[in-house]
């Protein structure tokens, strides 16, 4: 079957460079799956044309009159498949992305045919309103292996059971890895299974030990030298392959890197122009990349900005970076294949211990090898520094990964669900609440009376602690409660923003304290050097918690953000605190939307507050102090410009509106065509503010 077959216009070829792609077997055996009116899992490895089964399909709900969601696990993977769906509005499809702000009303699903999100927005659309999923006929769950990760999948399991359990017309196509208990998922969803060991790209996989490479078929590899892994490298990289390393930790990231740069030599990128978009202020991460990248080397770790990842990412795309070293966040991130995918650690340390990393954390790092369009094989390699590692990653390429199993029991997760569907209207009992529960993937894998106790437990807490109350021997949501599901926040962190809202005692560091004691903003780890720092913190604010870790913590985090908004430079908390610009990028997007949702409860009992939480979530926003949050309101003015511009008299908009081209390119870090911008979109924001 080609895509001609299907009836579709020469416009959908364009998507795939206007070729009539013949379909594989299972993308064929999907296709007339969905046809026939079923739920679809397709589970076959990675870069076996998933997503193209996906766009068909959400094509034809658009030819029906009818809208599609596509679910993905990440923001970055939602940005690629969005990226992808516009070139559908050549077809006169409407194409959104939504992946923030969980207070969002879900209207806006009436006015586009596709909405790629995250499984935290899709959830937090239905806390808002469970009718919007009478306007979705069609979602996409990609990466539905995921469903059993303990932190990404609860979200996606509420989700595909409140879909079904509001519109069981709406149809799911799940796309995933390979799930050794598929039966257990597709059971739960009613679902028809496609499944496929198909690879485009063949595989050869292998183990790397004491100087020589074998793989599965015997074919064996010698190499000499002292450095096995540059060895490796210059071994792929002279029949012009790139290799992807994967490493345990950020600082192994690093130092392979740097070894691997001067071992295999200068000349391994290709002559370009090396001007990387870092943005206007400079941190120490931005020094070493750029001293690393033009050797054709790099790393990839969390604790880089966005920026700095998508910079990466981007150059290993285009293949100008011939070696990545990364942790493994980048096998479950973006799309990023490479003709050899090196495993250089197969233990992790964790939980006090070091211990094997899992059979699907190795799957997905070995999927990776094998570039669709450029290679014919893709090499998968992992290294044994020992014989018993070397046992143990033999047993990696013969083992099936982990099963899939349901997260969705913790005490936490009942609390939130069950306020979700008491403010929703869809409980009002702890017999309404289980009925749900037992549609869940958990009331499919267990006995759900079993966890009757928790359920009532969760009402009780809503009870006492005003999230809702009994009318007519029915629990019904209370404003706190709603306001609080709508804002998409875990009821203990509402209740510790409240009873700070009720203490009276406002000041910056203190909200910063107990916005970081919350579940939603992920600590710090205070270290014994931190100590002293955290103490004089605590008691300079008059924060007389009980000391603890989760104190110390919650402190050490309030720190770094407290020097973001007072506006020092981010390689200054990268030197005081140990961390990265990534990680002060992830505890400003957690601390802003709390922030945010101080505001909106300060509104309901204390309003003459609201302001300064408006401001404050204003300031973590942009980490800046409050006399330039006008200013950064400019498009592409950010916290350093802002204060350059502040500093040079230019301290309004009106003033930056008022002022002259010649003015601003005086100021460092203005081009001619950022100054004049820069004027144009003041008066432009002056103008909408005056209308």
């Amino acid at each position: 079957m080609r895509l001609s077959d299907l009836e579709l216009p020469a416009e959908f070829m364009d998507m795939f460079d206007g070729r009539d792609i013949e379909l594989y077997k299972h993308q064929e055996e999907a296709v007339r799956a969905m046809d026939e009116g079923s739920n679809v899992i397709v589970s076959v490895p990675t870069a076996s044309g998933k997503s193209l089964i996906a766009y068909i399909a959400i094509y034809r709900e658009f030819l029906r009159g009818r809208k599609s969601m596509y679910i993905v696990p990440l923001r970055a993977l939602a940005s690629e498949k969005y990226d992808d769906m516009k070139k559908l509005t050549a077809l006169g499809m409407k194409v959104a992305i939504s992946v923030g702000d969980y207070d969002d009303s879900p209207d806006f699903i009436k006015r586009f045919d596709v909405i790629v999100c995250t499984s935290e927005k899709a959830d937090s659309l239905f806390h808002h309103d469970p009718s919007v999923m009478f306007d979705i006929s069609l979602i996409v769950a990609d990466e539905l292996h995921l469903i059993g990760d303990e932190s990404r999948g609860p979200r996606l399991e509420t989700f595909l059971t409140a879909a079904r359990y509001t519109n069981p017309d709406a149809k799911i196509l799940g796309l995933s890895a390979t799930i050794s208990n598929i039966g257990d998922v597709s059971g739960w969803i009613d679902a028809k299974t496609v499944v496929s060991d198909f690879r485009p790209v063949k595989l050869e996989k292998g183990v790397m030990f004491n100087k020589m490479l074998q793989f599965e078929d015997g074919e064996e590899v010698h190499f000499k030298g002292r450095n096995e892994l540059a060895a490796i490298c210059d071994y792929y990289i002279s029949q012009g392959g790139q290799l992807l390393i994967f490493v345990n930790s950020r600082k192994r990231s690093e130092d392979q890197a740097r070894k691997l740069s001067t071992s295999l030599g200068e000349g391994l990128m290709e002559e370009f122009e090396f001007e990387p978009p870092w943005g206007s202020e400079s941190d120490r991460y931005q020094e070493i990349l750029s001293e690393l990248i033009p050797k054709g080397v790099c790393f990839h770790h969390a604790g880089l900005s966005s920026q700095q990842r998508t910079v990466v990412e981007s150059l290993f795309r285009d293949g100008k970076l011939k070696v990545l070293v990364a942790t493994p966040t980048l096998a479950a991130g973006v799309n990023l294949p490479a003709r050899v995918v090196v495993i250089r650690d197969i233990t992790r340390f964790s939980d006090g211990y070091v211990g094997y990393i899992s059979n699907t954390e190795v799957h997905q790092m070995l999927g990776r090898a094998g570039r669709p369009k450029y290679d014919n094989t893709g090499y998968g390699i992992i290294y044994a520094a020992s014989e018993s590692s070397m046992e143990h990653a033999w047993e990696y390429l013969v083992s099936d990964p982990e099963p899939v199993f349901s997260s969705l029991g913790k005490e936490s997760l009942i609390r939130f669900n069950t306020l979700a569907l008491v403010s929703t209207g869809l409980a009002k009992s702890v017999d309404d609440v289980m009925n749900f529960h037992q549609k869940t993937l958990l009331g499919y894998q267990t006995d759900i009376s079993l966890h009757r106790l928790r359920f009532e437990d969760a009402i009780s807490f809503l009870l006492e602690n005003g999230f809702a109350r009994v009318r007519d021997e029915k629990v019904i949501s209370t404003k706190l409660g709603k306001t609080v599901s709508d804002l998409y926040i875990d009821p203990v962190s509402a209740l510790i923003l409240k009873n700070y809202l009720e203490d009276g005692n406002i000041t910056d560091q203190r909200s910063l304290f107990y916005i970081c004691k919350t579940p939603e903003v992920p600590s710090l780890i205070a270290r014994s050097d931190d100590t002293e720092d955290i103490l004089f913190f605590l008691e300079q604010n008059n924060i007389e918690e009980r000391q603890s870790e989760d104190v110390f913590n919650a402190a050490k985090t309030a720190m770094v953000l407290n020097d973001w908004i007072t506006e020092k430079s981010v390689d200054y908390m990268i030197n005081r605190y140990n961390i990265g610009p990534g990680d002060i990028q992830a505890k400003v997007s957690s601390a802003e939307w709390m922030a945010y949702s101080l505001s909106r409860l300060s509104s309901m009992e204390f309003p003459e507050k609201r302001s300064y939480f408006e401001m404050l979530n204003v300031r973590i926003k942009e980490g800046i102090k409050e006399d330039i949050w006008e200013l950064t309101a400019i498009p592409n003015i950010g916290r350093v410009r802002a204060r350059r511009l502040y500093s040079s008299g230019l301290n309004s908009l009106d003033a930056v509106a008022g002022s002259r081209k010649e003015e601003l390119n005086k100021i460092a870090g203005f081009s001619n065509k950022l100054s004049e911008d820069t004027i144009s979109h003041a008066r432009t924001l002056l103008q909408r503010r005056r209308h």
